[in-house]
């Protein structure tokens, strides 16, 4: 596990008891280049929040993380005691907890543009995973 420290709010950033439990690299220690794992990092790291990281070898994966936070993978984080498995709720629980003045705020003005490329999202990537290339032709993944 390694301890992220992060300071613009001396006085507040001590006050939120925040984990990430992050996908681990092939390394099984380092962070993993899992793209919600460095969104929520990059949230919370531009909040200005102290968290801690844990990596998570997903092929090691200790018992007291699946006691923790039963059938889900990486990431996942738990705030003050409460596990949160659900990526878009969980940057909008973070957006709606760590608000402004105390915190910056990150979200866009318009609610809708934060889920508006979700859609795309889960296209390409099963596009990019398809095995088999004549079902991508005429646009379907």
């Amino acid at each position: 596990a390694n301890l992220i420290k992060v300071h613009p709010f001396p006085c507040l950033s001590s006050i939120v008891i925040l984990f990430l439990f992050s996908q681990a690299g092939s390394d099984g220690e380092s962070i993993g280049n899992c793209p919600f794992s460095q969104r929520l990092f990059m949230i919370l790291w531009l909040k200005g929040v102290v968290f801690n990281v844990t990596t998570v070898d997903l092929k090691r994966k200790p018992a007291d993380l699946h006691n923790l936070a039963p059938g889900t993978h990486p990431p996942f984080l738990t705030f003050n005691g409460e596990v949160k498995t659900d990526i878009n709720k969980i940057e909008e629980f973070l957006e709606d907890v760590l608000a402004p003045p105390k915190y910056p705020k990150l979200s866009a003005k318009q609610r809708e543009s934060n889920t508006a490329g979700n859609d795309i999202f889960a296209k390409f990537s099963a596009y990019i995973k398809n095995t088999k290339p004549d079902a991508n032709r005429g646009g379907r993944c």
